[in-house]
């Protein structure tokens, strides 16, 4: 399944505003949260490029297997064919 950059960006909104909400029932200073969320941003934009190069890298591999020819050998024929070494 394809990385979703705007579901994963949600669902981190959402996780963030309900920690930001405990932190503040704890009284964590404002600055501290800003902090915290700023760090936690970097985690994840740098989480989001690690996802996207893997999505992209395995549809790249998918791409080349599909069009790689999948020969199946029945006979003895088939196999000869597939030898591509003239010596042999």
């Amino acid at each position: 399944m394809a990385y979703n950059n705007g579901r994963e960006d949600r669902k981190w909104r959402i996780l963030k505003e309900a920690e930001e909400k405990i932190l503040r029932e704890h009284g964590v200073d404002e600055d501290t949260i800003e902090q915290i969320r700023i760090d936690d941003r970097a985690d994840f934009n740098f989480n989001r490029r690690f996802y996207h190069w893997t999505n992209d890298f395995g549809e790249y591999i998918a791409g080349m297997a599909d069009r790689e020819r999948s020969a199946e050998v029945k006979t003895v024929e088939d196999l000869l064919d597939e030898i591509e070494s003239e010596n042999l």
